[in-house]
């Protein structure tokens, strides 16, 4: 069984690990270590990249007895052979603040309106997280939007750490257990309490801003997509440099292109009408 550093330390970018095992996956070789901070595709955060030996890791797969890692090519090492790995910081610190912004909002559905995370993805540009319910107001996200980022900007720890069956009884779980056994409980600061295995920051002020970004029903469920951190001033940087740039065109202000475009809008009727 080999050690999953991320475990104990999600900030964890390099270490060093004898090799175990060469395997192979889908027709690439797949290395087993002694331990390793890469974290597999699981629980729907997406898996690490980077470097392990000095060749590229391009996939990150989960085994029993602890991860694959998946390279491009074949290695320049063999089994016994000590080898470095770092893992890509910039991917994984923004999927830590994805999957710690899914905790807080999950919570803070499930508080206000009694909707429960029924799923989540975490993608490579958006998240989503899927509620038990098939109407969600716009009032009724920009109150949890607004509720979410107040408790970011507390900057209340996030930490995780392991408890048995006798312990489990005692934590307020969102949501029970899909295994037995220890369990690793990731826990916001007296707010949520989740059983989960992935890589979270150390306080809520690093998720935010947290911006919510569209909601689709999908049968008798709602899909949330939302965007945290880093995601969500890109986000807004992107969205402001589009607004600049179609109030250039009308030689106006931004807080005017809404009126603007509803003239052209009424004109392009009016003139069809007459057609």
């Amino acid at each position: 069984m080999s050690d999953r550093l991320y475990y104990t330390d999600s900030y964890l970018a390099a270490f060093e690990s004898p090799v175990f095992a060469i395997d192979d996956v889908d027709g690439r070789p797949a290395v087993r270590l002694a331990q390793s901070c890469f974290y597999p595709t699981s629980g729907g955060q997406l898996h690490d990249t980077g470097t392990l030996g000095g060749m590229a890791v391009v996939d990150v797969v989960a085994a029993d007895d602890g991860v694959l890692h998946v390279l491009d090519g074949a290695p320049a090492f063999g089994v016994g052979d000590v080898v470095r790995g770092a893992i890509d910081w910039p991917r994984r610190y923004d999927h830590m603040q994805q999957h710690s912004g899914q905790h807080l909002l999950s919570q803070h559905f499930f508080r206000h309106f009694g909707w429960e995370t029924v799923s989540v993805h975490f993608g490579a540009e958006e998240s989503t997280l899927d509620l038990d319910t098939p109407d969600v107001s716009p009032a009724q996200l920009a109150e949890i939007e607004a509720l979410a980022n107040d408790m970011a900007y507390r900057a209340l720890p996030i930490r995780a750490y392991l408890v048995d069956e006798t312990g489990l009884a005692a934590v307020p779980l969102r949501r029970p257990p899909k295994v037995t056994g220890v369990i690793r409980i990731v826990e916001i600061e007296a707010f949520d309490y989740s059983a989960c295995g992935g890589t979270h920051v150390r306080t809520t002020a690093e998720i935010a801003p947290i911006k919510l970004v569209r909601q689709e029903r999908r049968r008798n469920q709602t899909r949330i997509t939302f965007l945290c951190g880093l995601r969500a001033c890109r986000d807004y940087s992107r969205k402001h440099d589009l607004l600049l740039t179609t109030a250039a065109l009308f030689s106006n202000e931004p807080a005017a292109v809404p009126s603007l475009v509803e003239r052209l809008q009424e004109q392009s009727r009016a003139a069809e009408r007459e057609l």
